[in-house]
């Protein structure tokens, strides 16, 4: 059975991944650390009928990456999916410098740390595929969350590079940059989830993720409502510039 490595699997948009990816006939194998999360989802994904695990520790610590990683199992991977990721979302200058560390780790830093490092295991061999989670901010900033930005912007450009460099090895590379989405996650982050059904279900976002993956697509950008917010902040980025700083930044609490 191939097997797929989804980071960050216990709960939001990792769980759905999880689910979409093993009804799709694949074996799930979740990175994440939390531990009770974890099991959650490995009763969920087994009630289901999909064969899973769980390894659970922290990816922003090169030392446990290193540990999960000769935990891993023998064997290529059918699909490495990056998705683990956090958050800081404050003015800049009052955001504390060892969180907006821990982002820039957890987010960039821990991505490249796997692949490489699966790479040189041999466990992404001819057929495999990669997908990474980056952000809609690549397109249209977020003011108020600059080393999540940073950090997600570095993500797209690090996959963008890796997918020629791949390409004669026959491992697709895909990156997704999913706009606003309805987890905890978000909803802990956001400084205003007054309209938090319009956020995308992890479901649906799973289901496009699979979908695009299988076509062999390079880039997702799910949704027609984030598809346009791109597109303008491509032609008209002064535009979603003020929208950003409206709906993120200018509603930070102040003190």
């Amino acid at each position: 059975m191939s097997v797929c490595l989804i980071t960050g699997a216990a709960g939001g948009i990792g769980r759905a991944l999880a689910l979409r990816f093993g009804r799709a006939g694949h074996e799930i194998l979740g990175l994440d650390v939390d531990a009770e999360g974890a099991e959650r989802t490995l009763d969920e994904l087994r009630g289901a009928g999909i064969r899973a695990s769980f390894l659970v520790g922290d990816l922003a610590r090169e030392l446990e990456v290193t540990r999960l990683l000769g935990e891993l199992p023998e064997g290529p991977l059918a699909v490495c999916i990056h998705n683990a990721g956090t958050n800081a979302v404050a003015p800049f200058e009052r955001t504390d410098f060892e969180e907006q560390r821990r982002v820039v780790d957890l987010n960039l830093r821990a991505p490249m740390r796997l692949t490489a490092a699966l790479l040189r295991m041999g466990s992404l061999a001819s057929g495999s595929g990669l997908i990474f989670l980056s952000s809609l901010s690549h397109y249209v900033g977020y003011p108020g969350a600059a080393a999540y930005a940073a950090s997600k912007d570095g993500l797209a450009s690090y996959a963008r590079s890796l997918r020629v460099a791949l390409a004669g090895q026959n491992i697709g590379v895909l990156t997704v940059y999913p706009g606003p989405t309805r987890t905890s996650h978000a909803r802990l982050h956001s400084p205003d989830n007054s309209r938090e059904e319009r956020r995308m279900d992890p479901v649906e976002l799973a289901e496009r993720i699979h979908q695009a993956f299988a076509r062999g697509d390079r880039v997702l950008v799910p949704g027609g409502t984030n598809r346009l917010f791109a597109a303008l902040g491509h032609w008209l980025p002064g535009l979603t510039d003020r929208s950003m700083k409206r709906g993120i930044l200018d509603k930070l609490p102040s003190g």
